[in-house]
């Protein structure tokens, strides 16, 4: 007696094809969610943010930018190393320009650091407009990089 004899056949109708496809069709939207609040959720190695943006020079001479630094590399993490310059070089002032952050990070803790903006010519206000201010961080080996736009009136 064999699995034939018995009423097994291998024909494979519309019904369950349509059944197959819509199954496989719910399963990758799951994945896709799953992946989608993955990132989401996740903790960015680099973040950053100004306090006043856009920035208005009659009321303020300088702007800080706020940079959060995030060890998302999975081990403790030692002299992370962060550079921020603007694009516009002989327009903006950052200062300081490159820190180093002595201490240990442990995975998924972040420190945040601030950054002075300043013209680069005092006695003359800066063209309104958007500048363009890189962010470099080397943690672990592994290096990120952001930018962040700064708009001044």
């Amino acid at each position: 007696m064999s699995i034939y004899s018995k009423g097994f056949d291998f024909k494979f109708g519309i019904g369950k094809a349509k059944s197959f496809v819509i199954a496989g069709i719910v399963l990758l939207f799951i994945i896709f969610v799953i992946f989608t609040l993955y990132n989401l959720f996740s903790q960015a190695p680099l973040e950053a943010r100004f306090e006043q943006n856009p920035w208005k020079q009659v009321e303020k001479n300088s702007d800080f930018l706020f940079v959060k630094v995030a060890n998302t590399t999975g081990s403790d993490a030692s002299n992370a190393v962060l550079k921020v310059e603007p694009k516009a070089r002989g327009e903006l002032i950052v200062f300081p320009k490159e820190t180093v952050l002595s201490e240990t990070l442990a995975p998924n803790d972040s420190r945040e650091l601030a950054f002075n903006i300043r013209n680069a010519q005092l006695s003359q206000k800066l063209p309104a407009g958007k500048y363009t201010i890189s962010v470099t961080l080397s943690i672990s080996g592994r290096q990120f990089q952001t930018q962040a736009i700064l708009e001044v009136q």
